[in-house]
C-alpha cells in the first residue's frame, strides 16, 4: 500500500468504504521571516499578488497534506475522504498554523458486474 488516495468528497467514487479508521490531520506552523516581511512590503506597495507569502503558503499545504498521509498510512489507510485545510494566525500573528484534517478510511474498488 503506497499510494493513499485524498479527495475532499465525503464518498470515494468507484470504490466501497469497508473501514473508517477515524480522523486524521497535519499540521505545520511557519513564521513569518524579516526577508519575506521585507519583500512582501515591497511588493504591498505595488498592490497584487504577495508573492513571497504565496511561496510560503505552497510549500505550508503540501508539508501540512503529506503529514495528514503519512499519518493515516500509519493507521492502515489507503484512502482519506472529506479532506479540508485550514488556517488560523497564532502568536499574536507572528506565525501561521496550516491544518489538513480528513476522515481515513480502508476502500475497495467496487466490482463491475458483467
Amino acid at each position: 500500500m503506497s499510494e493513499v488516495i485524498v479527495v475532499t468528497t465525503p464518498e470515494l467514487p468507484g470504490y466501497e468504504i469497508v473501514k473508517v479508521l477515524g480522523t486524521v490531520h497535519g499540521l505545520t506552523v511557519r513564521t513569518r521571516g524579516v526577508g519575506g516581511k521585507i519583500i512582501a512590503g515591497i511588493e504591498g506597495v505595488f498592490g497584487g499578488e504577495v508573492t513571497s507569502y504565496t511561496s510560503e503558503c505552497e510549500k505550508a499545504r503540501r508539508e501540512s497534506l503529506n503529514r495528514l498521509i503519512e499519518k493515516a498510512k500509519r493507521m492502515g489507510a489507503n484512502a482519506i475522504i472529506g479532506v479540508d485545510f485550514e488556517t488560523s494566525d497564532i502568536l499574536q500573528g507572528t506565525a501561521t498554523l496550516f491544518s489538513a484534517y480528513g476522515t481515513a478510511v480502508i476502500a475497495k474498488p467496487i466490482e463491475k458486474k458483467e
